[in-house]
């Protein structure tokens, strides 16, 4: 952690999922039109006018009256889905309502317009601390959950997305288009450039890259594992990037709104304890490419890359620290500090939570580097605790628990750096030791927990030797990994004693007795 504190205490895009299987595009995606005067800025999302909703049920009977005669066959509107809102009352009930992955959720309205994007919204009407309204789109059979929630509108969609019922250029497609078109127009929500073209069944795959810049590297490089979703009105289709940042959604007819949720299945990324984080882009026609520079936004996406390597990614063969049946939650504090990992209560009700501070006693942003750290740091206490147990887990001696996420931090940063120094040919990062492997332990140390014991198992450094000290340890062993630590010692060491008998019960070849000895003396 830096602190370790014990607490006690989708869509249906319409909203619907959609899969990215191309088919021929008529519009030409390497124009991008945009469609407003769009503007980001770090802080609260700025909202505007709420527009009239051309998909109600009682707007597609007023246009569907005006054009019945132009169209190939009748068609029967009825309610499909409800646009609703819900109001968890506690950060518990939110998480319940967050596990449904067959919608997709919003922390601010989608019938009105966006005037500013920004990296979080919370309804001025909550009391700050308290979740805000979640506002998604439910199909008409939806079993509503013990949660408060308001339906504001009775809704006529279609699926028209390439797997869906309505294909491109039939006669029922081509129908729902016209009456999607007058919807549109006398609600007085028609694009602009967008009157006629529409009903012929051009489409076209929101796609694009998300880079972020990278301190160590100093450069920008491609985030992978993004969550990026195109919008429109009700209808929300999702995208993640690969390892060059590349996303691509199902596909529209019309202009989207662009937006990052930081957020996947293991874990989610929030603005303090409660509020969602977001990079809300651009409403245009085209590919969207967002290079990330500073700010919140960049340590949003610095702690998703070392999220998504811990739990998708190389985690070096730790245990997983995906919670069952919960997402981890990963607060972001736009302040001073480091990072604590607050427990594992899930199965008491009581949620995880791990906080990561962005800035140094200057008021300055913490590097990107750090900021991974402390993230690995975090994520390899709750991988420690769920490999253990709550009970064992904290049973454990500091020195034990803070030296192990201590050798988690250091192995998986330097992995991170030495493979993307490798890609990018920067000697800085291809020669990086996070933290300089805590070598300069305990002479300089403000919690001498924080020791390198783990590490040392690992590195072929021995920092005695080195300073040329009997204040250091004598490090005489090399040749473990995280993996074998995690696997065969990390389990029955609850203190130093423990520790060594332990790594005398699983030596690797050439490690002796006495070279254990030797390093576990000074701790």
């Amino acid at each position: 952690m830096k602190n370790l504190i014990v607490f006690a205490m989708v869509a249906v895009s319409l909203i619907i999922f959609y899969g990215c299987q191309k088919e021929e595009i008529i519009i030409d995606q390497s124009e991008v039109i945009p469609q407003n005067d769009f503007t980001f800025k770090e802080g609260q999302i700025k909202l505007g006018e709420k527009l009239e909703n051309p998909y109600s049920v009682e707007n597609m009977h007023r246009a569907y009256n005006n054009i019945k005669d132009k169209l190939k066959s009748a068609i029967d509107i009825d309610t499909t889905h409800y646009y609703v809102r819900f109001l968890p009352k506690t950060d518990k009930k939110l998480m319940e309502l967050l596990q449904d992955t067959t919608l997709e959720f919003y922390d601010y309205p989608l019938d009105v317009e966006m005037e500013q994007g920004g990296t979080y919204y919370h309804d001025p009407s909550i009391p700050v601390g308290k979740p805000t309204w979640q506002y998604t789109v439910v199909p008409v059979d939806y079993s509503f959950p013990e949660i408060e929630f308001e339906k504001l509108a009775s809704l006529y969609l279609q699926n028209e997305d390439d797997d869906g019922n309505l294909k491109s250029n039939t006669d029922a497609y081509l129908d729902w288009a016209k009456l999607e078109n007058e919807a549109l127009r006398i609600t007085n929500n028609l694009d602009e450039n967008q009157s006629g073209e529409t009903e012929k069944g051009s489409r076209w795959y929101p796609s694009g890259v998300i880079q972020a810049e990278d301190d160590l590297l100093n450069r920008l490089i491609p985030i992978e594992g993004v969550k990026v979703r195109a919008n429109r009105w009700f209808t929300t289709k999702t995208g993640y990037t690969n390892s060059s940042g590349y996303f691509q959604t199902g596909s529209f007819k019309r202009p989207v709104n662009y937006s990052i949720k930081w957020e996947r299945g293991y874990y989610d990324i929030r603005n303090g304890s409660l509020l969602q984080a977001y990079y809300n882009g651009p409403k245009q026609t085209g590919s969207w490419d967002l290079d990330i520079y500073g700010g919140e936004s960049i340590m949003y996406a610095t702690m998703h890359r070392a999220a998504h390597k811990h739990f998708y990614g190389d985690n070096l063969g730790i245990f997983s620290p995906v919670l069952p049946g919960s997402k981890t939650k990963i607060c972001y504090i736009d302040k001073f500090g480091t990072g604590v990992f607050w427990g594992d209560w899930s199965a008491t009700g009581i949620l995880p939570d791990i906080k990561i501070w962005g800035k140094d006693a200057n008021n300055n942003y913490h590097n990107t580097n750090t900021i991974f750290g402390f993230t690995a740091h975090e994520l390899g206490h709750q991988s420690h605790s769920l490999y253990m147990g709550n009970i064992q887990f904290w049973q454990t001696t500091k020195v034990i628990y803070e030296s192990w996420a201590t050798a988690v931090e250091w192995a998986l940063t330097n992995d991170e750096y030495h493979k993307l120094g490798a890609q990018y040919n920067i000697h800085a990062a291809i020669n990086y030791n996070h933290e300089a492997g805590h070598h300069w332990w305990p002479v300089i140390s403000n919690d001498v927990a924080y020791s390198p014991i783990f590490i040392d198992l690992i590195d072929d450094e021995n920092q005695r030797d080195f300073h040329g000290s009997t204040d250091y340890p004598n490090d005489v062993i090399t040749g473990y990994t995280l993996q074998y630590i995690n696997q065969n010692i990390l389990h029955d060491s609850y203190g130093i004693s423990s520790l060594t008998n332990a790594l005398k019960a699983h030596k690797i070849t050439g490690i002796s007795d006495e070279d254990i000895d030797k390093l576990t003396e000074l701790y």
